[in-house]
C-alpha cells in the first residue's frame, strides 16, 4: 500500500480543516470460493488500523476538524453485468468517532456481508479504543 496524497482543506470562513489521505495498492480483495472477496484478515485490519493511527499522530499538533481515508485496492473485480469494480475502503474520524465504508463487488455483497457486517463493526471498535 502506497500514499498517493496527504492533503488538507479549510473552509472559507477557517473553522473547518478536513485532511483527505489517499492510499492505493492495497491488498483488499483476495481469492473466495468463487472469485474475488474483500479481505477480511486480522493482519490487514492491524495493518489499517496502524496507518490511520500513525496519520493521526503526524498532525497532532494542528489536528485538523475531521480526517478521512480512501484505501483502493490493487486489482479490479468484475460485477455480473460486465462492469468493473475498485474495491474501496473509506473512513472518517471526527470528534474521536469513525465511521467507516467499504465499497464492494455485487459477488462480495451476496457471498459475504455478514462477515463484511462483522469486520466493519470490529474495525470501527479498534480504531476508536486506539
Amino acid at each position: 500500500m502506497k500514499i498517493l496524497y496527504d492533503e488538507t482543506y479549510t473552509s472559507n470562513e477557517g473553522r473547518r480543516a478536513s485532511r483527505n489521505i489517499w492510499y492505493g495498492d492495497a491488498d483488499i480483495s483476495v481469492d473466495g470460493e468463487h472469485g474475488k472477496i474483500i479481505n477480511l484478515y486480522e493482519d490487514f485490519m492491524d495493518n489499517l488500523c496502524e496507518i490511520i493511527k500513525n496519520d493521526l499522530s503526524k498532525n497532532a499538533a494542528n489536528k485538523p476538524t475531521e480526517t478521512n481515508w480512501y484505501i483502493y485496492g490493487s486489482g479490479v473485480t468484475l460485477e455480473t453485468i460486465g462492469d468493473n469494480n475498485l474495491p474501496t475502503i473509506m473512513v472518517r474520524e471526527k470528534s474521536d468517532e469513525f465511521i467507516t465504508n467499504f465499497n464492494i463487488s455485487d459477488h462480495d455483497f451476496a457471498v459475504n456481508i455478514d462477515a463484511i457486517l462483522l469486520f466493519k463493526a470490529e474495525f470501527e471498535k479498534r480504531l476508536a479504543s486506539n
